[in-house]
């Protein structure tokens, strides 16, 4: 947003439009009005041109939100979700959610003690970690991946690459290693930026540019994230 004052911080946002926008509407707004928001998506969620295929017992695994608005509508099928906003969309497309787990380790764990009747279909991201269809598969559950969307990169805005470079204090959540490693890759120089990772990958894809003060959320969720960035933000309001 342009005409920063000299005296707010600045929160940069480099989330998909979409996810970014959620986000923002989780946060306290009186919290909100003591910083200028500053949107620079670093990636663009983008469809695949593969075919989506589904037989009719196929249960399907959702580990994003973003890949429900390129997916079939459930029709009251089986869903397995990582992420409570992921299971939150997949029931408003008609799926019927089995379980929602916390990260890919609790999905697998839970699926192995109550394995489902039929093959699974991991409806991904083309960019994705965790190895859970090749895992699942080894575990005798048959799992296979449809990649429905692609997460394309793209360049920190000029408005970002301005903030991060001035004196004023930067607040910047990121919630996925892609996007770290490429913010590493993209901001030239940062002065004083605060960063909030959603996990200790994101940290690591960081690699030199970690600055030695990064916060780790308690847990790779956005509630934990949420808790960290309004703590950090009454810290910036009191500064």
């Amino acid at each position: 947003m342009p005409g920063h004052s000299m005296t707010k911080p600045i929160l940069l946002i480099t989330r998909p439009k979409p996810s970014a926008q959620r986000f923002l509407a989780r946060l306290d707004p009186s919290l909100l009005s003591k910083v200028d928001i500053v949107l620079s998506p670093l990636l663009e969620i983008v469809p695949t041109p593969n075919t989506i295929e589904l037989d009719a017992p196929d249960a399907v695994i959702f580990t994003s939100a973003n890949a429900l608005q390129f997916c079939p509508r459930g029709h009251g099928r089986m869903a397995y979700c990582v992420g409570t906003q992921t299971g939150q969309a997949a029931s408003a497309q008609g799926w019927n959610v089995g379980y929602v787990a916390r990260d890919a380790e609790d999905l697998i764990a839970q699926l192995q003690s109550d394995p489902p009747k039929g093959p699974l279909v991991h409806l991904a991201g083309k960019h994705r970690r965790g190895g859970i269809a090749s895992r699942l598969s080894v575990l005798g559950i048959r799992t296979r991946v449809i990649e429905v969307y692609d997460q394309a990169l793209l360049p920190l805005s000029a408005e970002a690459q301005k903030a991060l470079a001035s004196e004023t204090r930067v607040l910047l959540p990121l919630f996925s290693p892609r996007t770290a490693g490429h913010f590493a890759a993209e901001f030239q120089e940062a002065q004083n930026v605060q960063i909030v990772a959603i996990s200790a990958a994101v940290v690591a894809a960081l690699g030199e540019k970690a600055p030695a003060n990064v916060i780790i959320a308690k847990a790779p969720t956005g509630k934990d994230m949420v808790q960290c960035i309004e703590k950090q933000l009454r810290i910036c309001s009191l500064a």
